[in-house]
């Protein structure tokens, strides 16, 4: 489990004034949360016993949540209760719990039931002890379950909170990290470079072909990350977004908080905000894709 990270206020002071759809998006825009607005998890934690979880309730529409006296007694003095954890979906489990699962073969979600149940039973003999390990500064951890989360998780790599798992550190690395779907025979590498405003560029590798074209009256606003091979026209705005490999984005376009994946066309005077445009895609002249958006 990890704190949930505040939510961040991207805000460029570099952005020239216009009234236009090419304006950048300054309006205090909030990168949205690793939490989603499923996610409710109350928990007491015996912080002397290495984090055991003594309490993992999970329904957001709960109203009470109950605990063991027994717990009281043995840890009386012990118990932290919590909201403010968030659970990234990633478990360590002895071969025992497979034995559970066929003996009590009911339980349809792990978290909400089995692991709720286990930590809740009151006989000494029959307790399972389940511990949380809550990441320490300078860690990170997040689970994409949609697609707030994964733009979220993609930006925050961008902003090199991942340290150094980001793009300038993976060398020769295969093209499909960055979206294309390549067979890793034909694959290519790409070696970025981060420029001012945390925009990646590919520097052109000596098997990635040429780099990125940029036209020269297209804004480039961060944490943006440009793929190998792509061109981009004049008088664009590019922000908060991840380009694959081979992508071509023509005039007076405007790409925010997006993801376009490899071999992707955007033609004249499109707007695309908050989209996922996958491989081989073309988005008409003209066409405006709004937020939750996927293009096939």
């Amino acid at each position: 489990t990890i704190p949930p990270t505040e939510k961040a206020i991207l805000d460029n002071p570099n952005s020239p004034p216009s009234n236009d759809h090419l304006t950048p998006h300054k309006h205090n825009h909030q990168l949205p949360p690793l939490r989603s607005s499923t996610d409710d998890l109350l928990l007491a934690l015996d912080t002397t016993h290495e984090n055991r979880i003594l309490l993992w309730d999970s329904h957001p529409h709960n109203s009470t949540s109950s605990i063991p006296t027994i717990f009281f007694a043995e840890n009386s003095s012990n118990i932290a209760l919590t909201r403010n954890y968030l659970d990234v979906g990633i478990d360590i489990c002895s071969p025992d719990v497979l034995a559970r699962f066929s003996d009590e073969f009911d339980y349809r979600e792990l978290r909400s039931q089995f692991v709720a149940n286990c930590v809740a039973e009151e006989e000494v003999g029959l307790q399972s002890r389940i511990f949380g390990y809550i990441t320490k500064r300078g860690e990170y951890s997040g689970r994409m379950g949609d697609m707030r989360r994964y733009h979220r998780v993609s930006m925050d790599l961008l902003r090199r909170w991942c340290y150094p798992l980001v793009p300038d550190n993976y060398g020769h690395c295969e093209e499909k990290v960055v979206g294309s779907s390549r067979s890793s025979n034909n694959s290519t590498t790409a070696s970025y470079v981060v420029e001012r405003h945390l925009v990646y560029r590919d520097v052109g590798g000596s098997r990635s072909g040429k780099r990125s074209h940029v036209g020269r009256s297209t804004q480039l606003l961060g944490p943006l990350l440009l793929g190998p091979n792509n061109s981009i026209g004049e008088e664009c705005l590019l922000q908060r977004s991840v380009l694959g490999s081979n992508v071509t984005v023509r005039d007076n376009c405007s790409v925010v908080d997006s993801h376009l994946w490899g071999n992707v066309v955007v033609e004249e005077g499109a707007q695309l905000r908050g989209a996922i445009v996958c491989e081989g895609a073309v988005v008409r002249k003209g066409a405006v894709v709004e937020r939750g958006c996927v293009v096939g």
